[in-house]
């Protein structure tokens, strides 16, 4: 069963092999591209039709400029950005402003995804 459709778009390839392990073993979500070349993010969006793309969220804990640009063109796609120690991931699409949310599980990972969805996890700390 095909379910929603993510790129992996990690610079390190450690972290987008073991998303990818992990994402392969649940029948709700489908790796459609794996790039670690953001400029190439664009074309991968309109070969795919991804819902969702997963990056490295930089050593500075904010989400690029290029994110809201590469939004503006493809309305439908959501952002996660895990950090290199998974300690925080920020999300971010058009039907919500940009979230950071702390210590969450793999499981509470693959829940945001397939629901396009934080709502679940409101009553565990989010720093907005």
């Amino acid at each position: 069963m095909a379910g929603k459709r993510v790129i992996l778009a990690n610079s390190s390839r450690l972290l987008r092999e073991m998303l990818n392990r992990i994402l392969l073993k649940t029948n709700s979500l489908e790796v459609v591209r794996e790039i670690n070349d953001y400029e190439k993010l664009p074309s991968a969006i309109n070969q795919s039709d991804a819902e969702w793309v997963i990056m490295s969220l930089p050593a500075d804990r904010c989400l690029p400029d290029w994110v809201d640009t590469c939004l503006s063109h493809h309305p439908q796609v959501h952002f996660l950005a895990v950090s290199g120690d998974g300690s925080q991931v920020k999300t971010k699409w058009l039907e919500n402003h940009e979230e950071d949310i702390f210590d969450l599980s793999l499981g509470d990972l693959i829940r945001i995804i397939e629901n396009d969805s934080i709502s679940f996890y409101a009553s565990r700390e989010v720093n907005i």
